[in-house]
This record gives structure tokens, C-alpha cells and sequence, in this order.
């Protein structure tokens, strides 16, 4: 047996109706309470008033009254109250009147109250709970909307909205939030989308020449120089294929990582690092690799992941500089200046500064139609499909720059060369993410 719980509708109508119905019982009931009081305090006061005037009749006039005394009496039989009035005169007579009055004109007034409010209350609560109930469908029209067009919204249409009411404010406030959320998934979506055609495309490549060349070493006996040659083939194949799988999980686990606390890093002991790895990657190359960093740059991060950030520069660097120099710079930034420049840390700490690392390049650069996009997963300019590369290098790079809060920025010309501008904050007890 399934339970149905009860829907929002339900539940404003027989709230409001309940709140409703308590509050005109209790005043019923006060008002009831305070009207047989009234009618009381009136009643004995007419008694008051019907003594005295009887008084004035029955005491001729000149007579003087020496003292006047009331007081009441215990009900007798049909009254249900009575009053003697007792006045002395100055002859030395005592005039005693008894005046007492029936309770059927304060009864009738209270059961005629009662029957009228026993009429109308359950009428009253009737009417608001059919108010309330078409108040309830005005009020609850715009979320049915919101819910039937979240039930018909699927993976293929997150680019329907669904219509922001001018009011209730709450559930605009809603509707707004549900769109930014659709907006966001669309968005997402097509990230997936775009991610998953282009890693497929890439993964194709190195699978689809391994099984070429073991095919054609298949065809024929081969002697053990050619199979070696071949295994060498499906061996280089392999590591292009295991390297873009690295970088395709690095970018994975940044898309879904959450902050958490993490130590610090020496970066003057890293970019030394990085720069021999750089000449090591030169080798072969007039390349020359240039390091000038002041010792004892601090910041707040994971030091493996800001080591292949500054290692992806560097190698990009070397990679697209036929000769010349690769010159890695680190400095710390001021907090005013930091606040003033155009790359400054967003979420950087009030009053701190930040540590700014320049790799700048000699090489052959950027054109202008490719800088917007250096950064986007997959994208190779003409010049870097030829010297190979996965595309993620610098994704990779500017997704930990954010994570450490920090930013990546570059700067070319063609034939002029690349600047890539890091900068990191060096707040302390940060909590970043990687």
C-alpha cells in the first residue's frame, strides 16, 4: 500500500484554514466573555439608575437626604440580580426600595451572539479554505511551471528556460536559480562534449598506427632487426598515448577536485628544478636557459602541481624556440601594486601581495587569431601540430594556476616571441586546491 504524502497545495489550505478557524474560535470566545461582562456591568447600572429615579419620585421635594447607602441583595426567584437602595432623611425616616432585574434580555443577547457565531465561523472557514485553495494555485502556478518543465528538460534541451515570474519574489528568486543552473549544465555539457570528440580523435591517432604497424609486421616473416624496429614504433606510439592518458586524468581530477589544506612550497628551490629540466630539454639546441630568482619565495600550495605548471611553460618555451634564450623571472609583488594590475588575484587576501614568475621565449610565437585560445584543452596552433604535443600543456598549466587562486596570463608577437605571466598568492594559510 503506497502512502501518499500530502502536496503544498494541501498543506497552505488547511494551515491557513486551521490558523483561521483557531483565531475566530478564540475570538468568538473572548468576544462572548466580554460581552456577558459588559452586559452585567450595564445591567447593574440600570438597576442603579431605576432605584434612583424611583427615589426621586417617592421623596417630595425639599426634603433633604442625610445619608445613601447600596448594596446588593442574593437573587431571589426569576432575577438574577437584586439591589436595595437605602436613604435616610433628615425628618429621621429611612426609605428602603428593592429594585431587581430578570437576566432573559442579557440571555437572549448572548445565545443570539452564540448562534451567529456558531454560523458564521464554520461558513468563515469554509470561504477561506476555498480562498485559500485559489490563492494557493495562483501562488503555486509558476513552480507546477518549474516542475513540469523539469520533468520534460533533458540531456538534449538544457538550452530551454523556463519563465521568471515577476512574483513572489521567492519563487522568481527560484526560477532564476533553476536557469543558472540549466545554463551551467549546458555549458558543462558541452565542455563534455567537446572534451570527450577531441580526447577521442587524439586517442585515435597512437592506437590506430599501432595497429598499423602490427599489421604490416604481421604480414610477413620479419627478421628480429625488423621486429625490433617495430616494437620500437608500437613503443613510441605508446608513449604519446600514455602521456596524453596523464594529462587527460590530470585534467580530470582538477575538474572534479575540492579545496583542501595543503603545505607550502619553496619556489626559488622548484623554478631551479624546472630550469634544469629546461636545459636538459634543450639539449642539442642553441637554447640557452636563464633562471633570476631571489632565494626564499614562500607560497601556499602543492608543490608537485605548481613543478608541472612551471615545467609546462618551460618546455612549451623550449619546444617553440628554435634558438636564442628561455628566461625564467620571479619577483614578489607589492599589494598595491597587485591590486593595480590588470592580472591581479581576484581572490587574493586584503593587504598581501603575490609572487609573479615570467617565462619569456624568443621564439617564434603566437599569432594574434590563436592567443585567445592558447589555453583551451586540445587546441594546437599550425606551428604546434607540427612539432607535436597533446594540446593540454597549457590547460593543464593555467587549471593549476587556478586552483592555487592565482592566475595565467601571456603576451606575444610572431616572430617576436611569448611571455606567460604567473602569479600566485603568497597569503598565509591558504587552502587551495589541486
Amino acid at each position: 500500500m503506497s502512502f501518499r504524502r500530502p502536496s503544498l497545495r494541501r498543506e497552505i489550505v488547511l494551515g491557513y484554514s486551521a490558523i483561521l478557524l483557531v483565531a475566530l474560535l478564540l475570538f468568538a470566545g473572548a468576544t462572548y466573555a466580554i460581552l456577558r461582562r459588559s452586559l452585567s456591568n450595564a445591567g447593574t447600572q440600570s438597576l442603579r439608575q431605576t432605584a434612583a429615579a424611583a427615589e426621586r419620585i417617592m421623596i417630595p421635594p425639599g426634603i433633604p437626604r442625610v445619608a445613601v447607602s447600596e448594596e446588593l441583595l442574593p437573587p431571589s426567584e426569576g432575577a438574577v440580580e437584586v439591589l436595595r437602595r437605602r436613604t435616610r432623611l433628615a425628618t429621621g425616616d429611612e426609605l428602603n426600595i428593592v429594585v431587581a432585574r430578570t437576566g432573559d434580555v442579557e440571555g437572549h443577547a448572548l445565545r443570539s451572539f452564540a448562534l451567529i457565531a456558531l454560523m458564521l465561523i464554520p461558513v468563515t472557514a469554509v470561504l477561506a479554505a476555498v480562498a485559500g485553495r485559489s490563492m494557493a494555485d495562483r501562488i503555486l502556478q509558476p513552480l507546477n511551471r518549474l516542475v513540469t518543465a523539469s520533468r520534460e528538460i533533458g540531456i538534449g534541451g538544457l538550452s530551454r528556460r523556463v519563465d521568471e515570474p515577476e512574483r513572489p519574489t521567492e519563487l522568481r528568486e527560484l526560477a532564476l536559480a533553476y536557469n543558472g543552473m540549466l545554463e551551467r549544465l549546458e555549458r558543462a555539457v558541452v565542455t563534455l562534449r567537446s572534451f570527450t570528440a577531441d580526447a577521442s580523435h587524439e586517442l585515435r591517432t597512437p592506437l590506430t598506427a599501432i595497429r598499423g604497424t602490427a599489421e604490416v609486421a604481421l604480414a610477413r616473416d620479419r627478421s628480429a632487426d625488423e621486429l625490433r624496429g617495430t616494437l620500437e614504433e608500437v613503443l613510441d606510439e605508446t608513449g604519446s598515448m600514455l602521456h596524453l592518458v596523464e594529462d587527460l586524468l590530470v585534467l580530470a581530477r582538477g575538474d572534479t577536485s575540492q579545496a583542501e589544506a595543503v603545505g607550502t612550497v619553496d619556489l626559488s628551490a622548484v623554478l631551479r628544478d624546472v630550469q634544469d629540466v629546461g636545459e636538459a630539454l634543450a639539449g642539442g639546441k642553441p637554447v640557452e636557459v636563464r633562471l633570476d630568482v631571489p632565494d626564499g619565495l614562500v607560497i601556499p600550495g602543492d608543490s608537485g602541481a605548481v613543478r608541472r605548471l612551471l615545467l609546462n611553460l618551460v618546455s612549451n618555451a623550449v619546444k617553440f624556440t628554435p634558438q636564442g634564450a628561455v628566461t625564467i623571472n620571479a619577483r614578489e609583488v607589492p599589494a598595491a601594486e597587485a591590486a593595480l594590475a590588470p592580472s591581479a588575484l581576484a581572490p587574493a587576501e586584503e593587504g598581501r601581495g603575490c609572487v609573479e614568475v615570467q617565462v619569456a621565449d624568443t621564439g617564434i610565437g603566437i599569432a594574434a587569431d590563436d592567443l585567445p585560445r592558447v589555453f583551451d584543452r586540445f587546441y594546437r596552433a599550425d606551428a604546434a601540430r607540427v612539432t607535436g604535443g597533446t594540446g593540454l600543456g597549457l590547460a593543464i598549466a593555467r587549471m593549476i594556476a587556478e586552483r592555487h587562486r592565482g592566475t595565467l596570463t601571456v603576451e606575444s608577437r610572431p616572430g617576436a616571441g611569448s611571455v606567460f605571466t604567473v602569479r600566485l598568492p603568497v597569503a598565509s594559510g591558504a587552502a587551495v586546491a589541486v
